[in-house]
């Protein structure tokens, strides 16, 4: 199939088709399909139907098989639909949310789940997925953290290229693999107060600097699509932002990937007060760059009449269609266009054991265990009361897990019953209120209380914003009443953003969980009777109160910072009445076993631009129990052009160590770990002084200075 051949037969109302994104029952309005906004009404004739490219979502198989099959009867060049949808975490088999599988601190699962997620989807026939979700979140009132991997650009980089490897694999054309669509371009997370869709406004150095990083590491890793952002921009639109989608995407980063709107987008560019009716908005779109419309028809219903009337060149929609042509053509589906779509596939791995499997293994390394009193792991033999609103329940699936069914879960109750623990009362009470007297009694006769807390899985995502970030329906009280009663209390903690636990710190154990997906609970299990070790680190840092929010730990410095060494003095950048660091540090995991770091060298102190530097670190665990241990490597920058962050997390490893065991971990530095970006995208950097701290979290490190040389400050001639 030629492209360019194609194109040439099309009419200018067959290529703006082409640019046209429905949802899959405008092909057949039998099929039962999710769909929200101003989708429903778009007023789209049955031609218009038939010459669109893409289909948003599709349930199975025999959907796509049957919504194609139409397609192509009526389509007069028989050019196929692509099918794209949120495969998130998961299909069917779910894995962590995004914000757990990013407190694994191990790459190699995000490209794992990446490719069962891929395998699984593309029996159905899906052809892209809108995943990774890249945006810097640095606000956990904001819902979609839980989509996200975190406070740190190069973390989330690492794991969103990880995730578009493990989607596209050896090939998109292959069946099994899916394109990766990265998300949501560009600072998106930036939504000021944690409000979904709400106004973004930063710097073009912050820009460059966090925000940007990690969609450039997913695009360098392959990513073959785009979606731009609900919010603003330097005050336009993400979806009519020339700056973002030319100079940016394709000018500075060289990257011919599709670009798509988010759901409904660019018509919302008129309440943005940025386009005056939707012909304008399509005028603004073209003219920046965006290719694949969803939701919405500005393009159909104007981009004809532009293109007639000499205002928009024509030889813009042709990019963007031989863009979507070429994605389609790079998907093998002018060879096959039902790709994928197989019921007896759907049937042999969807939802297979083997993808159960490591399901759970994920899960495991996924948790992070904040605090514990020497009371995990447990004992079997102990006394159980378990409650909480996750004791009976099978909701471990977390948000943007739609394919994902809860029945097929065991709840925490199941699992401890199927292991023969002694539960002496177990109860879904969300506190105190919803207990009897003779319900303590029976609370008196454990020996631990395990309370499964947290969040509905409905409080977080997409929209779901909230302003208290404490446990809700006032679950506090259920700590304080075990306390009360003398018993040990662990908490286990189900919630899909970072939490203020100011008011259940007197547990003895806290376990944080997010959403493990479908082997969850058994995973949980494990953990807390100590049959596997917590070795997750948090990807977010946890305020102490959401008046400290955004509290991260990559942040500049003030010209009046609060220092170990003048805590007395009073005109410094602090709050007064609580303590100015997170109550859990980014970086921070516990384990049950112990482990000292020693020894940090390095192979030179001073350096040049050339030099490759060599550092090592002794990790010894003190423990007899085994363990996987994250190493943490970060960098400052004491002197550049502009202030740069205190520390910045620049390597990481994730180790196994026996009982006793010490192990050498080494890294290598070069000059682009100690560069930044200047407000034009240029990377830069500067000589002088560079501090290297290694450690188990981004609050205990081994320091090390080094300098380096040979280049120029400004003032120097």
């Amino acid at each position: 199939m030629k492209i360019d051949n194609l194109l040439k037969q099309l009419t200018t109302k067959e290529k703006i088709g082409q640019l046209l994104q429905l949802a899959p029952f405008y092909f057949d309005i039998d099929l039962k399909a999710e769909v929200a906004g101003r989708i429903r009404s778009l007023n789209i004739d049955r031609e218009g139907i038939f010459m669109s490219g893409s289909v948003l979502g599709i349930s199975n198989a025999s959907e796509m098989i049957k919504v194609q099959q139409k397609y192509l009867d009526i389509n007069k060049h028989k050019i196929p639909l692509m099918f794209m949808a949120d495969i998130i975490h998961g299909y069917e088999t779910i894995f962590p949310v995004p914000i757990a599988l990013a407190s694994s601190f191990n790459p190699l699962i995000a490209f794992q789940t990446a490719r069962i997620s891929a395998i699984e989807a593309s029996t159905a026939g899906i052809h892209v997925t809108f995943s990774p979700m890249a945006d810097l979140s640095r606000d956990p009132r904001w819902g979609r953290v839980v989509e996200s991997f975190g406070e740190d650009p190069y973390l989330a980089g690492v794991f969103s290229a990880q995730m578009v490897k493990g989607y596209q694999n050896e090939g998109i054309e292959k069946i099994g693999n899916l394109a990766a669509c990265v998300k949501h371009f560009a600072a998106y997370g930036a939504s000021e107060a944690g409000r979904d869709y709400n106004t973004v406004d930063v710097s073009k150095t912050a820009l460059y600097n966090m925000y940007l990083k990690s969609y450039k590491t997913a695009i360098d890793a392959g990513a073959k699509m785009m979606m731009t952002a609900f919010n603003v921009l330097d005050g336009v639109p993400a979806t009519i932002n020339k700056y973002l989608l030319r100079t940016v995407l394709r000018d500075q980063w060289k990257s011919d990937a599709v670009t798509i709107s988010d759901y409904d987008s660019l018509k919302q560019v008129l309440d943005h007060g940025c386009a005056e009716n939707e012909k304008d908005a399509a005028y603004r779109a073209i003219q920046a760059g965006l290719d694949i419309e969803m939701a919405s028809v500005c393009y159909v219903n104007y981009l004809e009449e532009l293109i007639d009337e000499g205002i928009v060149d024509i030889k813009k929609l042709d990019e963007a269609v031989l863009r979507v042509l070429q994605l389609k053509k790079d998907l093998g589906l002018f060879e096959d266009s039902f790709k994928g779509a197989s019921i007896d596939r759907e049937k042999e791995l969807v939802r297979s054991k083997e993808h159960l499997k490591i399901s759970k293994k994920v899960a495991l390394e996924s948790a992070v265990l904040l605090k514990n009193e020497q009371t995990l792991p447990l004992n079997k033999k102990q006394k159980i009361a378990l409650i909480g609103p996750y004791a009976k329940s099978k909701s471990t699936n977390g948000p943007w897990s739609w394919h994902g069914k809860i029945e097929h879960n065991l709840s925490l109750e199941e699992v401890f019953s199927n292991n023969n623990i002694n539960l002496t009362f177990v109860s879904d009470a969300e506190n105190i209120d919803q207990l009897s007297q003779q319900n303590i009694t029976q609370i008196e006769a454990s020996e631990v209380v395990v309370l499964a807390l947290g969040e509905d899985a409905r409080l977080s995502g997409e929209a779901h914003s909230r302003s208290d970030i404490k446990l809700p329906n006032h679950q506090d009280t259920l700590v304080k009443l075990a306390r009360s009663l003398n018993k040990e209390v662990v908490v286990i903690l189900f919630n899909g953003r970072p939490l203020d636990l100011s008011n259940i710190m007197d547990s003895n154990a806290i376990l944080e969980t997010w959403f493990l997906g479908s082997r969850a609970t058994e995973a949980i299990f494990d953990l807390i009777y100590g049959h596997a070790n917590p070795s997750g680190k948090l990807p977010m840092s946890f305020p102490r109160t959401v008046g400290q929010i955004p509290v991260y730990y990559n942040h500049l410095n003030t010209g009046r910072p609060l220092t170990d060494n003048n805590q007395n003095y009073e005109y410094l950048s602090r709050f007064l009445d609580v303590e100015n660091t997170p109550l859990f540090s980014f970086g921070h995991g516990l384990s049950y076993a112990s482990f000292k770091y020693s020894d940090l060298e390095i192979s030179q102190i001073e350096f040049d631009i050339d030099t490759t530097l060599r550092l090592s670190i002794n990790v010894t665990n003190e423990s007899q129990i085994p363990g996987h241990e994250v190493v943490q490597l970060y960098i400052r920058d004491h002197v550049a052009k502009i202030s740069r962050p205190v520390k910045e997390l620049k390597k990481f490893k994730k180790i196994w160590l026996e009982g006793k065991q010490t192990q050498t971990v080494v890294f290598e530095l070069d000059i682009h770990d100690l560069s930044y970006f200047d407000s034009n995208g240029n990377e830069t950097y500067d000589s002088g002084k560079f501090t290297i701290m290694v450690g188990s979290n981004s609050q205990e490190t081994l320091n090390i200075d080094i300098w380096l040389k040979g280049v120029k400050h400004d003032y120097q001639k």
